[in-house]
């Protein structure tokens, strides 16, 4: 493969685009719909519900009691077939009250009875899916979820701490967000979602909480604080990932372009199975319908990309070289690069796997 065709990981920075996010149920929920084609939806709307897959538990009866005779079974039966049973609840013995007993491990239903077993399911929770942005719904998936369409602007980070939230953009004060004291309460910040130029600290994660802030976009943030970020009722959204980054020229001067709009932070938390990258979608005023981003965009010179990682992740830049052949790093390693100019005017050879296309 060369490099005329390699897709480049995509994190979108986009002022104005046509925004679709498929809001799904887990695969093993049947779930049932709340919408239908052209409802209108805001961030919290229910969508979609259905009952979680809860597991089976096995108990063998027979062996527990030391019997052979279905029938001698039988009778030591104290339970049904369709009952709820709490968790330590006796299912059989000669007695309910003494004896040689088996209890149930946990609360749940009992769904069968025969062959010298007892099997008994947890009871289901309903899982409920809200519409995690405000738009139109302009598919359904039956029994699944459906797919909502707005326009704005967007951008995607690395990190959240699985919270959604909306609020009007605010930028932080000029000496940083430790400075909103909560003996001197600006209402400037309540409810908001504040940008902040620097990395996250302990003394922020306070703030935030005590002040009533809504969201928070940031650049980075100690691993250390990880605990105390997913315990926090506001959304988090982690532009550059953890450490100690800073925002780049380019994430600041779009968030001050957007700041006092109306914003929505789907704060996803990051997971092996989650496909939804954690972003900001922004409430612009639309000139004329726009297109989706292309997600099939393949890295080519006059592309602009920002470097994800490395010494110098966080930097923006356009692509001026693809070299056709692996080009041999420092360390030894041949790999596929692409030669970027940065915004500080520096043009560095990077590996095309630290890359990322920040608008289409």
């Amino acid at each position: 493969m060369t490099f005329e065709s390699y897709f480049p990981e995509q994190r979108h920075l986009l002022r104005q685009t046509l925004i679709r996010r498929a809001r799904l149920l887990p695969e093993d929920v049947d779930g049932t719909l709340e919408v239908g084609v052209g409802s209108r939806v805001s961030l919290r709307d229910l969508i979609a519900r259905g009952p979680d897959t809860v597991p089976y538990v096995v108990l063998d009866a027979a062996r527990f009691f030391g019997v052979k005779a279905p029938d001698a079974l039988a009778k030591l039966i104290i339970c049904e077939v369709g009952e709820v049973v709490e968790a330590g609840a006796v299912l059989a013995g000669r007695s309910a009250r003494r004896g040689r007993r088996l209890f149930a491990p946990i609360t749940g239903r009992v769904r069968y009875i025969g062959e010298g077993r007892i099997v008994l399911q947890e009871v289901a929770e309903n899982v409920e899916l809200e519409a995690g942005v405000s738009g139109q719904v302009v598919e359904v998936i039956p029994g699944r979820g459906a797919v909502i369409e707005t326009q704005g602007a967007v951008l995607q980070g690395v990190w959240g701490n699985d919270r959604r939230t909306i609020g009007t953009l605010q930028m932080e004060p000029e000496a940083g967000l430790e400075q909103i004291f909560t003996n001197l309460i600006d209402t400037q910040y309540q409810s908001a979602i504040v940008v902040t130029r620097q990395p996250l600290r302990a003394v922020s994660l306070r703030v935030i909480e005590d002040q009533g802030i809504n969201g928070v976009i940031a650049p980075s943030m100690e691993p250390e604080l990880l605990s105390e970020a997913l315990a926090l009722p506001a959304a988090l959204l982690l532009i550059e990932g953890f450490g100690t980054q800073r925002l780049s020229a380019n994430v600041l001067s779009f968030l001050n372009e957007m700041a006092g709009r109306q914003a929505t932070i789907d704060a996803v938390r990051p997971g092996p199975l989650e496909t939804r990258r954690p972003e900001v979608v922004i409430n612009v005023p639309i000139e004329k319908r726009s297109s989706p981003p292309n997600l099939q965009a393949r890295l080519a010179v006059g592309t602009e990309v920002r470097l994800m990682r490395g010494s110098r992740a966080g930097l923006s830049g356009r692509v001026v070289e693809v070299p056709k052949l692996p080009v041999i790093l420092e360390n030894g390693l041949r790999v596929r690069c692409a030669r970027v100019e940065l915004v500080t005017g520096e043009t560095v050879t990077v590996p095309v796997a630290n890359i990322a296309v920040s608008g289409q």
